[in-house]
């Protein structure tokens, strides 16, 4: 990596560490203490079970993308590899799903570049999976949605720049450059360095037909929206563990895991900053006093990013145990 990229991860997280102080600037230290006293731990630390849940069953789907390529990778392997990825994530934003990649290949001898195909297609599926419970949410939450972009114009606008013109322009050139690199690849096959990139070209398309050769596509399907069910589980479970959003419903609970889940477009680590402001500002409009709100956020957030350094680095510690001839 170099010094560019390392210094706009610094002031990507820079910017999340200045949002979130800003929101957290006049909470009060010992009335959040008072709140992690009273805390039921029990739903809290069901919610990190569902969390690490999640991340058993997408390893599981993964593997079936890998199995069609003729690869049969232990699912431990597997397994240990996703909890790797959501470590690298909190360190380098949208890193992990090449470090999965490269752990993977590294311990089951799997081409790093077949895999990364494959991830390329669990994600499309996420994508789909995400727009599918949001238009849901949404739709049946207007008037909800029309509240907060009352209160927060900005954001509005932000939304309707995301679908402009100019940004579909782009889209279009990068999908234009991206057909004329492939076919000049082809036109110029004779030279040693293309040939090398056409392999891994190959590789790396193999990886995206895995889903065409897939034999069990209802499990996949199966598994990708069980994983996004414990996802919102996950968020709506930590509400029973703290009294002032213990009432809340399972209708507030989705539209909070929409908010909360564009905070995660942003490439901050952890969606920190931006994931807190958007889920105090879903508990507001439900009527929850901002003071809990700003506390259920940290609580929510903070578990479930802890559970994922812990797990990471054990993962980290156990593929050379459960490897050691590797």
């Amino acid at each position: 990596m170099n010094w560019k990229n390392i210094l706009k991860y610094l002031l990507f997280f820079a910017v999340g560490v200045a949002i979130f102080w800003w929101v957290y600037r006049d909470l009060d230290t010992e009335e959040l203490m008072g709140s992690l006293k009273e805390l039921n731990y029990f739903w809290l630390a069901l919610s990190v079970l569902l969390g690490i849940t999640a991340h058993f069953l997408r390893a599981v789907r993964w593997n079936l993308l890998i199995h069609p390529l003729g690869y049969n990778p232990k699912l431990h392997n597997s397994f240990l590899a996703v909890l790797i990825l959501y470590l690298t994530n909190l360190i380098i934003p949208r890193a992990g799903e090449v470090t999965r990649c490269t752990v993977l290949a590294k311990y089951e001898k799997i081409p790093a570049t077949k895999l990364i195909g494959t991830v390329i297609v669990e994600r499309i599926a996420d994508v789909i999976a995400l727009v599918f419970f949001a238009i849901i949410i949404f739709f049946t939450n207007l008037d909800v949605f029309q509240r907060f972009f009352d209160t927060h114009p900005e954001m509005q606008q932000g939304f309707s720049e995301l679908l402009s013109i100019r940004n579909i322009l782009i889209l279009i050139a990068l999908a234009t450059i991206g057909i004329g690199t492939l076919i000049f690849l082809n036109k110029n096959s004779n030279n040693k360095l293309i040939q090398k990139i056409q392999k891994l070209k190959n590789e790396f398309f193999e990886g995206l037909k895995s889903v065409l050769q897939l034999k069990k596509k209802g499990l996949f399907i199966f598994h990708t929206i069980i994983i996004y069910l414990i996802y919102f589980l996950m968020l709506f479970l930590v509400f029973f563990a703290f009294e002032p959003t213990s009432h809340l419903t399972v209708r507030v609970g989705l539209v909070t895991f929409l908010l909360s889940g564009f905070a995660m477009m942003v490439p901050v680590q952890g969606g920190i900053g931006a994931w807190h402001f958007l889920v105090i500002e879903s508990l507001t409009i439900y009527g929850i006093e901002r003071v809990d709100a700003k506390i259920f956020a940290l609580i929510a957030h903070t578990s479930t990013n802890l559970i994922y350094l812990v797990i990471g680095v054990i993962a980290l510690i156990l593929l050379p145990v459960f490897n050691p001839k590797k």
